[in-house]
This record gives C-alpha cells, structure tokens and sequence, in this order.
C-alpha cells in the first residue's frame, strides 16, 4: 500500500513538474506544452503569458535570427534557460549587420545557458521597465557588445545581475550600461576579452571591457578578469583608444572589487565617478598600454592593489586625490616610484600608506615601503 502511494506521489510530481515548463527548439511548430511539441522561440512571448509556466527550456540546437527578439510579456517569474549547446547566432560582424539577440521588456525573469555567436546584443535594455534580471553563464563571441543598456533609458531598470559571462572579441565593449535611471547592477564572476585576434581596423574607436556612463548608480563589478581592449585605428585620429573599465563623470556608487585588467591600449582603469570603492584591483598593463589608472576629479582609494607598472606616467591623478593602502608596486627601481604620476596638464596628488614595491629581479622580496610623493 505504501508502495501504491509512493508511485502515485510520484507520478504526480512529475506531471506537476512538466506542467510548470515548457519548450522551445529552433525546428519546433508545437505549442510548447510537451517535450515532444516544442514551440519556435518566435513564439516565446504567447509562453510567457501563461501564469502556470516558470521555467522554459531552449533545447539543443542552432537557432538563426533575422531580428532581435523583443521580450514583453508576462509578469510572473519565469527561467529561460539552454539545454545542452544551444546557439542563438545572426550575420553580425565587425560593425555590420543586422539587429540581433534579445532585448529585456518585463521585470522577473532569469537567462541561463545560452551561447550567443555572431549577434548584434545578446541582451539589450531599451526604454522599458525592467527589474529583477538575471543573466548568468551566457557565453557571447563577435558581439557589438554582449550586455548594452542604451543611453536614452528613464524607465526603471534596476537589479540587473550579470554572472558567470564570458565574452570575447566584441566591436565596442563586453558590457556597456548608459541612461539616466539604470542601478544597482552586479557583475561578476565574468571573463572579458576584446581579443587581438581582431584587427584594429575592425573595432570600434573606443573599445571598452566594461563601460559605464549617464547618471547611472549603483555598480557593484566584482571577481572579474578583463584584457586586450584596443581600439580601432582606422578613421579614429592619432590617439588610440582603448580601456579595460571606463567609467564617466555622472556615475555614483561603483564598487570594484577583486577585478584583473590587463593589455588596455589606452588605461586599464580609466574612472571619473564619484562615490568610487577601489579594492584587490590587479592592473597589468600591457606592451602598449600608457596608463595603470586615470583618475578624475574627485577622491579615490585603491586598498590591497597590485600595480604591474607599464611606465613613467602610468599614474594619472587628474585634479583628483588617490590614496594606495596595503598595496604593491611592481617597479624596476624604487627611486622611480613616485615619478609613476603623470604630472601632465590639472595635477591632483598621490599618497602610499603602508605600501610596498616588489623586486623584480627577486619576486620573493619585498622592498620598503613607498615614502610619500611630495
């Protein structure tokens, strides 16, 4: 008897279970309803409706976009999530083609699992209310940039979780977040890669790992590992660009937090915000890098860093305050450390507290600390 009521359970849970999800393949005619009739991801938007449904499963495949998919409908919590290898792709490449990925029109809802090749976005953020997103373990290559807020946003957008992306070779950024009202993002445990592969003549003028502007608050970017950001050279003037985090003036609260950058063409850290935590950052610099850090206008603390110092002048304290706390210098010659300020153009000043310079001809030692730069 037991055992009856065991397997009825059971079976009921499994029936359960299915009834909460539905599923999408890139061939599918079916409603959706059953593994066996999986809906065509046009038709995500009549799934979502349904009040019973919180979990959609994209199945293994290939599926080819003409046109971005605009994401509305519904309001309940709800997963959309890729089953073994599934590829959203298009004819994006190198600044050309059409729109592509997906852009975020509704709040409570979650992406995971989805690989995204040569699209325009993965996702977007237009002038719509969105809160409560997730985005997690998206793989993107040859995006324009995989996560784009877009500059003209006053609705809300808020809560928006970026973890576990990897994106590689993007014509103008990894991640760029603009408009007035964008707060309280988190990205982390992310990989950001620009790639050499790519030719300068092939990127946008001002490539960024992650880039930040408009009024937007709140910016938590943490365990996050960001390189090889050159911008274009064609058509783009004399000065190259390139920076593996650029933050603009109107921005407050951002956090950075345990975040390796290296091979920035231009600044690893190019950062104007006000409000600024700096914490276990790693600059590495790069062959043609000109600066570890730029910053701008306000006061600034980077506490437990490593700086791998690219050059004279590869500190720029631009009208603005920078103490180091706990930090290490990686210098040829400790009389040279405080030559690192770029004393260029609007000086600001630049303290050490109990900071050393490592050895670079015995990496096991570590020198005095830093004096302070007079």
């Amino acid at each position: 008897m037991k055992n009856l009521i065991f397997t009825i359970l059971f079976f009921l849970f499994v029936k359960f279970s299915y009834a909460n999800t539905a599923y999408i393949s890139s061939d599918g005619v079916g409603d959706g309803y059953d593994i066996e009739r999986p809906a065509n991801l046009s038709e995500l938007n009549r799934i979502l409706t349904d009040p019973n449904i919180d979990n959609i499963t994209l199945k293994a495949g290939t599926y080819y976009q003409t046109d971005t998919l605009f994401i509305s409908q519904g309001v309940n919590p709800v997963k959309v999530s890729g089953e073994g290898n599934v590829i959203i792709t298009s004819d994006y490449h190198n600044g050309s083609g059409g729109s592509s990925g997906f852009i975020v029109a509704r709040s409570n809802i979650s992406f995971a699992n989805i690989n995204f090749n040569n699209t325009r976005y993965c996702f977007r953020f237009k002038n719509y209310t969105a809160e409560n997103v997730s985005i997690e373990h998206i793989r993107a290559h040859n995006t324009m940039s995989c996560v784009e807020f877009d500059s003209g946003i006053l609705a809300n957008v808020s809560n928006i979780k970026i973890n576990e992306l990897t994106s590689i070779a993007y014509y103008k950024a990894g991640i760029r977040i603009n408009g007035d009202t964008p707060k309280n993002i988190t990205i982390s445990n992310s990989r950001i890669d620009g790639s050499t592969l790519n030719l300068d003549s092939k990127k946008d003028c001002h490539v960024a790992g992650i880039s930040v502007s408009g009024s937007t608050k709140n910016i938590n970017i943490h365990d996050v590992s960001i390189s090889n950001n050159i911008g274009g050279s064609s058509n783009c003037g004399t000065y190259q660009q390139g920076d593996g985090i650029v933050v603009n003036s109107e921005v407050s609260g951002l956090s950075i937090k345990n975040v390796l950058v290296s091979n920035s063409r231009d600044a690893d850290f190019d950062i104007k915000s006000q409000h600024t935590n700096l914490e276990q950052i790693i600059s590495l610099s790069g062959a043609n890098n000109r600066h570890n850090l730029k910053l701008w206008y306000s006061n600034y603390s980077c506490r437990d860093c490593y700086i791998k110092a690219s050059k004279a002048n590869s500190i720029q304290a631009i009208g603005s305050k920078i103490e180091f706390i706990d930090s290490v210098f990686e210098v040829s010659d400790i009389l040279k450390v405080c030559d690192l300020r770029d004393r260029r153009g609007i000086m600001g000043s630049v303290r050490f507290s109990n900071t050393r310079q490592l050895d670079v001809q015995n990496l096991t030692a570590i020198n005095d600390f830093i004096p302070d730069c007079i």
